[in-house]
């Protein structure tokens, strides 16, 4: 698999003290993953290409890090297909619940399209069908419909535009003694800059892979004391009763002298 920009092995962008990158999933289809299908610059180096099929989930975020985001092409099953190859080091991603739809105004002149889909795996150990669930989990998004629409790319005007500006270059070197009318004339001869609509390649996604936070162990129920005629105790925090809800003795007490002076 042939990847153009920089590798898990290479250098990353680390971000500064205090800043966390986290891009909706609106930023990562149309921001990243768009950009990227038609390799356009993009507005960081944060998320990095990488073979996810070749290596195990743990091997791809580091000790310490809580979460990785990666670029990755999908490899289909068959030839004539949509089913993708999900075998990856030494187990497979298995997709977990319903695919959630992601849309996007920017396209449209603000009315919201469909742009991508984000499916949630996860990965078992073992080969498919099979296998120990494990707390690695990779959110895939996908460019789907509006998505895969063709993107605006700059490119050069024409295919013989190096050759006339080669031709230029030798003119400029035979009018020595007009410098200047050469170097004018080859100005103007420049390339004009124009958007050209490429379409998208749908192998590309963004991989969003995590482990799972372990759950803190369900709090054991209190069990309360039904021996005193099956009540619940509590405590009087006032401290004018006793904590099996009757009045205590100092209280009866009063009550007492209260009704004799009445």
């Amino acid at each position: 698999m042939d990847f153009s920009k920089p590798t898990a092995s290479e250098a990353s962008m680390e971000l500064g003290p205090g800043f966390k990158f986290k891009p909706t999933e609106e930023e990562i289809v149309m921001r990243y993953l768009r950009p990227r299908a038609v390799n356009e610059p993009l507005p960081s180096a944060f998320i990095i290409d990488v073979d996810i099929l070749s290596r195990n989930p743990w091997d791809l975020v580091p000790e310490g890090s809580v979460e990785k985001y990666f670029f990755c092409q999908r490899v289909q099953r068959w030839t004539h297909g949509n089913r993708y190859n999900r075998a990856a080091g030494d187990g497979h991603w298995r997709a977990s619940g319903k695919d959630v739809p992601i849309f996007s105004n920017i396209i449209n002149g603000g009315i919201p399209l469909m742009v991508g889909l984000k499916k949630t795996l996860v990965f078992y150990l073992g080969k498919a069908g099979a296998g120990e669930n494990t707390e690695w989990v990779m959110q895939e998004y996908s460019l789907v419909q509006a998505g895969l629409t063709p993107y605006p790319v700059i490119g050069p005007n024409g295919t013989n535009n190096l050759g006339e500006h080669s031709l230029d270059a030798v003119a400029i070197t035979k009018k020595k003694d007009n410098l200047s009318e050469a170097l004018c004339n080859a100005t103007t001869s420049v390339p004009e800059v124009v958007p050209v609509m490429i379409n998208p390649d749908d192998s590309w996604v963004v991989c969003h892979i995590y482990k799972k936070k372990k759950r803190a162990p369900r709090a054991i129920a209190q069990r309360y004391n039904l021996a005193d005629g099956g009540q619940v105790r509590f405590f009087n925090f006032l401290g004018q009763g006793n904590s099996d809800g009757t009045s205590s003795s100092g209280s009866r007490a009063e009550h007492t002298n209260r009704e004799g002076k009445g």
